[in-house]
């Protein structure tokens, strides 16, 4: 399997685990749960999987390999909604959850929706879409 498609397959996987965590987010809202080892174990899954992502795209940058081809709007949006983007929503849903100004679970939800679209959407432009 080359970086490129790990890359792919990866990224596909992390679109789908920030929709898990945006729904089971919002399901743990809604429902009077207090301890929820299961979901942290999900979300902290999802955030690994987008630093894997990170490390295997930095290196295919690092190889010369631009994820649209030679269009440089494109790949700068890439980077943007695949990098930049995703870790300063995880920061600021740490930040907002660790202070007790937001219920975790929610934070995590609406991060998680967030991040959804924020990883489609560089999946989509990496895929040339």
């Amino acid at each position: 399997m080359t970086l490129t498609l790990l890359h792919s397959w990866v990224g596909y996987g992390i679109v789908g685990i920030w929709a898990v965590v945006t729904g089971w987010g919002l399901a743990l809202r809604l429902l009077p749960y207090e301890e929820t080892p299961m979901f942290w174990r999900v979300v902290t899954l999802a955030q690994v999987g987008l630093a894997l992502q990170l490390l295997v795209g930095t290196v295919l940058l690092a190889l010369g390999r631009l994820p649209a081809g030679q269009d440089w709007f494109d790949n700068v949006f890439h980077v943007l909604y695949g990098f930049v983007f995703p870790v300063v929503v995880l920061v600021v849903a740490h930040r907002l959850s660790g202070a007790g100004r937001v219920n975790p679970h929610l934070a995590f939800a609406v991060a998680g929706l967030v991040l959804f679209g924020l990883t489609a959407r560089a999946w989509m432009t990496g895929m040339g879409m």
